[in-house]
């Protein structure tokens, strides 16, 4: 399973739980999800069982919805899927400081 959120997600079936690996979670850099580049998807093993189970009842979850959790055979589609959904954004993006909203003032090192 694939996973863009932040700190990843625990899910659980019939008492199991497992822990999706986030992108602070993940150890190695799988593809670019979003930019910047360090904007990675997380990577978690889970059973092919224990994913249908889960999801059944988690189709309408806003993550699941949006893009952020999906599941893939093999590692090459997690990474070719990553990439196609490069601009799906989680929330908690870097904010751009040159891209702020004019009424909000940029405080620069040494200010206070």
């Amino acid at each position: 399973m694939s996973c863009k959120l932040l700190h990843g997600l625990y899910i659980e079936v019939n008492k199991k739980r497992i822990l999706l690996k986030g992108i602070q979670q993940s150890g190695r850099s799988v593809a670019p999800f979003f930019m910047p580049p360090s904007h990675i998807v997380g990577l978690t093993k889970v059973p092919r069982e224990f994913w249908e189970a889960w999801i059944k009842d988690h189709r309408e979850f806003a993550p699941v919805k949006k893009g952020l959790i999906f599941a893939s055979e093999k590692k090459q589609d997690a990474v070719d899927e990553a990439k196609e959904k490069a601009r799906v954004k989680h929330g908690l993006e870097r904010i751009d400081p040159d891209k702020l909203p004019k009424e909000v003032k940029a405080v620069k090192a040494g200010e206070a």
